[in-house]
């Protein structure tokens, strides 16, 4: 491969995972919006894997011998760490915590664990400005953290769901990049395996019900943002990124989305960004610097 066509790949990765970061930073005040009035995580994940499950069955059916089902140990990670229990752990989490505070353990605490769980099980290597740039962020997160412990507010049981969120997330990341299946066949099992899974479940539990005494002003709304955006496009765009980047660079963009994340919050919720806030997401910011300053000034050189 050529300088050119390496430096095109990774420009492709680059502007997929951004388009998909844009996607997420309007996620997390999305589902703040729903569960902080009518709906429940629960109908927010029967909505997201109901929608995106039914679109996404063709393409599992069609390239069904694509995906290596018996290698369990990798896709249960997939399944599991993009799907109804990541949007259940987030889903109560903002439920407690606001939005700019979801954003810095959320997206911004992510990055450093996909690069921890990279190392330990694809055996990449950090690079030590990416190393430098994690340890920032990280000092950002404990920050928020450190406030709120201080001070003895209750939105620790908020974030320790977040953080385990963000855990889930960072499976999903890394076991992508380990079984490399094709972004849109990726998107589709995820999709499709929480939908078989859980909606029936959620029907049976009076899901039915719930969902026709709902505005349907809220529902499609919820659906095309959720079930579309969310688990289609987002995730097929991310995993396309995974692919040409790695694991741990391609979530190195994530972090990007938290000053985004706080700004809608704001914009659309009203949520306050405190001082604690702010100056983690400075801490995110400047760490996603650091972490792609040789990165950038190689892909200038190489031109």
């Amino acid at each position: 491969m050529t300088r050119q066509s390496e430096r095109s790949r990774r420009l492709a990765g680059f502007a997929a995972a951004l388009g998909a970061v844009c996607i997420w930073a309007g996620w997390i005040p999305m589902t703040r919006l729903a569960v902080t009035a009518r709906l429940t995580p629960e109908d927010v994940a029967a909505i997201r894997f109901g929608m995106s499950g039914l679109l996404l069955a063709p393409v599992l059916l069609l390239r069904w011998r694509e995906v290596p089902w018996r290698r369990v140990s990798i896709l249960l990670p997939i399944v599991i760490g993009a799907g109804v229990p990541y949007q259940l752990l987030f889903g109560h989490g903002v439920g407690i915590a606001n939005s700019g505070q979801a954003a810095v353990l959320g997206p911004g605490l992510v990055s450093a664990l996909v690069t921890l769980l990279a190392m330990i099980f694809l055996g990449e290597r950090p690079r030590r400005a990416q190393l430098v740039g994690l340890g920032v962020t990280l000092a950002g997160v404990a920050f928020v953290l450190g406030h709120d412990l201080a001070n003895g507010h209750t939105r620790i049981a908020g974030y320790a769901m977040i953080v385990c969120a963000s855990l889930h997330w960072a499976a999903y990341t890394t076991g992508s990049r380990a079984l490399g299946l094709h972004p849109f066949v990726n998107a589709a099992v995820v999709a499709v395996v929480n939908g078989v899974f859980y909606v029936p479940i959620y029907l049976a539990c009076g899901g039915a019900a719930r969902l026709a005494a709902l505005p349907a002003g809220d529902l499609w709304l919820q659906g095309l943002y959720q079930g579309v955006l969310t688990a289609v496009l987002a995730l097929v765009a991310f995993a396309f990124a995974v692919g040409r980047l790695g694991a741990a660079s391609a979530a190195s963009v994530i972090p990007l989305s938290p000053v985004l994340v706080a700004l809608f919050g704001w914009l659309l919720l009203g949520d306050r960004i405190d001082t604690p806030t702010v100056v983690a997401l400075a801490a995110i910011g400047l760490g996603v610097l650091i972490a792609n300053r040789r990165r950038a000034a190689a892909a200038t050189s190489s031109g």
